[in-house]
């Protein structure tokens, strides 16, 4: 009797250990495998993507008043340069052309200043010269005219263009061989700390929410700066939006920012873009593609899907906030950071249903080593047919 009440005990345990046994081998299952995040707390932050480029702010013109030969060039278009570079430099021939002019206006003068004084020696003495001194003076005023214009022209020549300050090269407005044209400037440049950064032109529509003094984050897209970046130096800095453009162009519109980062730079350099315009602090977010969105009587509603250590998945409905393109705000009840949820469900996957986990790490793994097979029976496909091209042409020289 003992021994059967013994056995009635241990029949609810039996029972409710068979029962979930089968629930754990009756849940359906998927073989589908989805990818697993953490939702997280974080601050979230809404912004628009776009390109641009760094500018000259304010420039410094260098112009000549006389056509001068080109000798040499020294830099191009968007170089850097420091204060005291030598950026053009002239030929000789347009001094020794002056030099020698003047010699010959000075020597001119000198003979027709000495014929003038001989004239004024006759005229004391009684001799009717008025008409020769007269013709005379006109000549040695125009010869000291001239003298005085060859003069102030040779101190206008000079032989290089010296850089006044540090900074880029906008414009070259000369060519080597050629000669400087008067009514243009020979060289522009731009201080190295009076940059701007430019945006492409952005939609309007995409600009309502964007306001003067917005913060952005800017990455440099050059190799330069991507070696840096490897190197340890950021490629990235922070810039402020104070001026939005009118180009001409309906709903496009330009940015313009301003940054004490410009020394990494150089002119023309072209830049990534993120410029914020809205900040939810300490927030519970996922990734956007991680909600699925159901129509019901009630409206649209929002869900994701949980997975438990035994990949079991519940589907539980969320009110969601905002969201940046990657990722969106989310709350409810029960909702916690750390729980997992998948971030890429499809249309089978549904509530109380087993799935398999697909670890991104091991498929990174797995196509390093495809891709090192690949490479390696690539090699030795190469090296078999080049033994064949050797052993065909060895067999050619043999006929």
């Amino acid at each position: 009797m003992k021994k059967n009440d013994n056995v009635i005990w241990l029949l609810p345990t039996i029972l409710i250990f068979v029962v979930l046994l089968m629930i754990k081998f009756c849940t359906p299952r998927l073989n589908d495998k989805f990818i697993v995040e953490p939702i997280k707390r974080e601050n979230l932050e809404l912004f628009i993507d776009t390109q641009g480029k760094t500018e000259a702010k304010d420039f410094v013109t260098i112009g000549l008043n006389i056509q001068l030969g080109v000798d040499k060039v020294y830099f191009k278009e968007g170089d850097k340069v420091s204060k005291g570079d030598v950026i053009i430099r002239f030929s000789e021939y347009k001094e020794k052309e002056l030099d020698n002019k003047l010699n010959d206006r000075r020597e001119a003068l000198a003979v027709k200043q000495s014929q003038l004084r001989y004239l004024i020696e006759q005229e004391k003495q009684k001799v009717d010269v008025s008409q020769q001194m007269q013709q005379l003076r006109g000549e040695v005023e125009a010869l000291q005219i001239e003298a005085a214009k060859l003069l102030q022209e040779k101190q206008l020549v000079q032989r290089v263009v010296f850089s006044p300050i540090d900074g880029y090269i906008v414009k070259i407005n000369v060519l080597e061989g050629g000669v400087t044209d008067t009514s243009a400037p020979v060289l522009i440049l731009a201080k190295s700390y009076d940059l701007k950064i430019t945006s492409d032109p952005v939609k309007s529509e995409k600009l309502k929410y964007i306001t003067i003094g917005n913060e952005a984050k800017m990455q440099s897209t050059s190799l330069k700066n991507s070696k840096d970046n490897r190197d340890g130096n950021s490629n990235t800095f922070n810039a402020t939006l104070y001026k939005i453009n009118d180009i001409g162009v309906d709903n496009l519109k330009t940015l313009e920012f301003l940054t004490n980062s410009f020394q990494n730079l150089v002119l023309n350099e072209k830049l990534n873009i993120r410029l914020y315009y809205q900040k939810r602090e300490n927030v519970l977010t996922v990734p956007l593609t991680a909600i699925v969105k159901k129509n019901s009587k009630a409206g649209i509603k929002c869900y994701v899907y949980f997975i438990d250590k035994d990949n079991k998945v519940t589907e539980q409905e969320v009110q969601i906030g905002i969201n940046n393109g990657e990722k969106i705000e989310i709350y409810g009840n029960g909702i916690k950071e750390g729980q997992e949820i998948i971030v890429n469900p499809n249309e089978k996957l549904q509530n109380n249903i087993i799935v398999q986990r697909r670890s991104l790490a091991d498929e990174k793994r797995e196509r390093e080593k495809r891709l090192s097979k690949l490479e390696k029976d690539d090699k030795k496909k190469k090296e078999e047919i080049e033994e064949i091209e050797r052993e065909i042409i060895r067999l050619k020289k043999e006929k």
